[in-house]
């Protein structure tokens, strides 16, 4: 404990956090202790490789924006003018696809077009025959008939609702 105790004496005071008092009792352990001392040795020898290395300081965003708009620009000036064969290109390629969206409006209009009378189509003999209607209202008077404009076959049920007292329907 007391080793493990003089290695974070030794990393404080490398670092110049160790206070004047603690500081003299290292040094009266660095005299004693001679793998301390070579532990101190170690640890200075490290910190003057890393000083020794040359850093570059990190980039301050303004640069990198700059960079970022150099990089813009020389790309756009790279851009070449278009050849005329792409211009001609790519009026084929308009003039299709413009050819291509009004067939598919013309076919989607011809396909729901109004034809006039939907009922039109349907034939004679699969045209529904009504005899009779049963209802379950009281005093009901049912009227069946086909219309003549149109061919289909109407269905009326009708109330009774005349009052005896004055002769009007209500």
């Amino acid at each position: 404990m007391k080793r493990e105790r003089a290695a974070y004496w030794l990393s404080q005071a490398l670092d110049g956090e160790l206070s004047p008092r603690r500081l003299r009792r290292l040094e009266k352990l660095l005299t004693e202790d001679p793998a301390l001392a070579d532990l101190q040795e170690q640890w200075l020898a490290i910190g003057q490789s890393c000083r020794a290395q040359s850093v570059e300081p990190p980039q301050t965003p303004e640069a990198a924006w700059q960079n970022v708009q150099r990089a813009i620009r020389l790309s756009q000036d790279e851009v070449a003018e278009p050849t005329p064969t792409a211009v001609v290109g790519g009026l084929w390629r308009w003039g299709l696809s413009v050819a291509a969206v009004l067939l598919l409006f013309a076919g989607t209009w011809w396909g729901l077009r109004p034809t006039g009378e939907p009922w039109a189509t349907v034939p004679v003999a699969e045209r529904t025959q009504v005899e009779w209607v049963e209802s379950d209202l009281p005093d009901a008077i049912s009227m069946v008939y086909e219309d003549e404009d149109t061919g289909l076959t109407v269905i009326w049920v009708m109330m009774d609702d005349v009052q005896e007292d004055n002769g009007y329907a209500g």
